[in-house]
């Protein structure tokens, strides 16, 4: 083979190459097609640790489940679309000062908790995206929580009781569904971007914590088959809220922290297909006296959180 022949060779193997956009604008959004299913898999795993009186505290939860979203509605005048969202599979273990509950919702068990979960998987709820990855209503939520602790056995204690609903509640509520989903999809900028820009935006978080999230975001590569997304957050509680700590005691939460993303990008639709994420958060609970009769002075329980999730979104 000729020297010239090989170079030949060389350059079509060369033109056969992904090409970067780096040189390129592209306007990141998602596309809605009505009737379009995904299935996202999710893993994560937290530790969170509490020091009350100089006694340590930890408690660990790991899991993965499995949702379904489809589209099913599209609606251009707003750039947005309607999503069905149904859990259909969670497992989840949570354990803490030698004390461990499991949740499989495939599994045989009837304990009140499984039992609960189980029906979470039996029903949909809904949310509104808009073309930039903005998260906006999520419908549904109350009914499905609703029917899910109608799942309690009635031989179940009263204070037993409680503690599951409030758990779920607070697990499960339209805040923090929103809270959730605001990290799983990405958002993006108004404006065409080349790999290297940047921008930033700043959500207000919903549910007890109150506060707001900042993120500056990144586009670090594209070609004709995919994009790379980074981001890095940084969030803050609303320390001047009043809320209910635990048991009725009442005082507030100030915490600051930070989230390191990136995503893999469809570059068909838009859609995130796999993402890689890192949140860490510290501060401290504050048991105001002011607001509690029991309480003489102000208690502050520092804490720290850290969590780190994957998925996969399937089309």
């Amino acid at each position: 083979m000729s020297l010239m022949q090989k170079t030949w060779i060389f350059v079509l193997l060369i033109s056969c190459l992904p090409v970067a956009l780096s040189a390129q604008s592209v306007q990141l959004q998602y596309v809605f097609q009505q009737g379009n299913v995904f299935e996202l898999r999710v893993q994560d795993r937290s530790e969170t640790y509490l020091t009350i009186q100089d006694e340590h505290q930890r408690t660990s939860t790991q899991g993965h489940y499995t949702l379904k979203l489809k589209v099913v509605n599209t609606m251009p005048a707003t750039s947005s679309a309607l999503i069905e969202a149904r859990y259909e599979k969670i497992f989840l273990t949570a354990s803490s000062q030698d004390v461990t509950n499991t949740i499989n919702t495939e599994g045989s068990e009837q304990d009140a908790l499984n039992l609960v979960f189980r029906r979470i998987t039996e029903r949909p709820f809904y949310f509104t995206i808009q073309s930039n990855g903005t998260i906006q209503d999520m419908e549904g939520i109350d009914s499905l929580i609703h029917y899910a602790v109608g799942a309690i056995p009635a031989k179940t204690s009263k204070s037993d009781r409680q503690a599951i609903i409030n758990f779920v509640r607070e697990q499960f509520d339209a805040d923090a569904f929103r809270n959730q989903f605001i990290s799983l999809f990405p958002r993006y900028a108004d404006h065409a971007v080349q790999v290297g820009d940047g921008w930033t935006d700043i959500v207000q978080l919903a549910g007890r914590l109150g506060g707001s999230l900042t993120t500056a975001w990144k586009l670090d590569y594209g070609d004709k088959f995919g994009l790379k997304v980074s981001a890095q957050g940084n969030m803050i509680s609303n320390q001047f809220a009043v809320i209910d700590l635990g048991g009725g005691i009442m005082g507030n939460v100030d915490v600051r922290g930070n989230t390191q993303s990136s995503y893999l990008i469809s570059a068909e639709n838009g859609w995130p297909t796999r993402s890689v994420q890192h949140t860490e958060i510290s501060g401290e609970y504050i048991y105001r006296a002011a607001y509690n009769k029991k309480i003489k002075q102000d208690i502050h329980v520092p804490i720290r959180y850290v969590h780190d999730l994957q998925y996969e979104l399937i089309h």
